[in-house]
């Protein structure tokens, strides 16, 4: 089990950072969305610019990429509800290999 290093506020709204996680070296996209009528965090991974899971909702007690068939493990978000603020304080998104 590994976590993920989230950032909040403003500054972060769109971050890019790639880690290795067991035998993946992935690439990751956490943007905020501001225009939706309840403001989210979506999270992108991808592998040699090969996108495997695009836009994936960071929900609270969600397998954030249970829905796609990546291969490279399962990513777990606990905590709060997220906002522009808390993202990583109150919350967290954890690896989990398979």
């Amino acid at each position: 089990m590994q976590e993920i290093p989230l950032s909040n506020g403003s500054a972060n709204a769109h971050q890019r950072f790639s880690l290795q996680l067991g035998n993946n070296y992935l690439d990751f996209e956490v943007d905020y969305l501001s225009y939706l009528d309840v403001p989210a965090w979506t999270l992108s991974i991808l592998r040699d610019a090969t996108p495997l899971v695009l836009g994936a909702m960071l929900v609270p007690g969600a397998d954030v990429v249970s829905g796609y068939r990546a291969d490279i493990g399962r990513f777990v978000f606990v905590g709060d509800e997220v906002t522009l603020d808390n993202l990583g304080v109150n919350n967290h998104l954890v690896w989990v290999s398979e």
